[in-house]
């Protein structure tokens, strides 16, 4: 006789399988039914995969540096800019910049101005060998938008200082780290294709600060 798939006691009621009364068919079923729920198991945790592979793929950032001696679109004077220009799909949060001049590192746009291109040291200087000045734009802690390019540090061509500045861009290497909208994060060249995925950017060494007033 089968057994009964319910059974009651003095405090609740309690559903059994049921039973065919064959002993190796009912281990058989029973073996069926964990191994389909496994796969079903595997199957939802890739399916949960591709679609955070997915998610991922649509907001990737790929930070490129930015070294144009013909900044400023046309306008008079113009510029020698370094910087940075967001090529990836999804929006980059930036977290560090920094500038090396023939691999050592460079604190500020007058500090790489300094070793590269013959600026003098005093604010006196700075005036009398770049009239027009320079321009500057934060980098650190701020988001590309994808396509946007952000010219970190220019300086203004038809100076001594500015043409040997476009002509010192060989020299000058760029390092950063940024992620994107999933934080996930990376560290590049800001020149190749090769980036470096990382947990979180570390603090720099030395931050570049454009506006650094030596």
């Amino acid at each position: 006789m089968p057994h009964s798939p319910i059974s009651s006691g003095p405090d609740d009621i309690e559903a059994h399988p049921r039973h065919t009364g064959h002993r190796w068919f009912d281990l058989i079923l029973a073996l069926s039914a964990i191994f389909i729920s496994a796969v079903s198991l595997a199957v939802a945790i890739e399916h949960g995969r591709t679609e955070r592979d997915l998610v991922a793929a649509s907001s990737w950032p790929f930070v490129r540096e930015l070294m144009d001696n013909e900044y400023g679109g046309g306008e008079d004077p113009r510029s020698a800019a370094i910087g940075v220009s967001n090529g990836g799909v999804g929006p980059a949060k930036l977290e560090s910049f920094e500038v090396f001049y023939r691999g050592a590192p460079v604190g500020s746009g007058l500090e790489l101005l300094r070793r590269c291109c013959g600026l003098g040291p005093t604010d006196e200087d700075v005036k009398r060998q770049l009239p027009h000045g320079f321009h500057y734009s934060l980098t650190d802690h701020t988001v590309l938008r994808p396509g946007e390019a952000n010219a970190t540090f220019a300086v203004a061509r038809g100076t001594e200082v500015g043409d040997r500045f476009a002509a010192a861009f060989p020299e000058i290497t760029v390092r950063g780290c940024y992620c994107s909208i999933l934080d996930q994060c990376f560290m590049s060249d800001l020149r190749s294709t090769r980036t470096t995925p990382i947990k979180a950017c570390p603090e720099p060494a030395v931050r570049f600060d454009p506006n650094r007033r030596n």
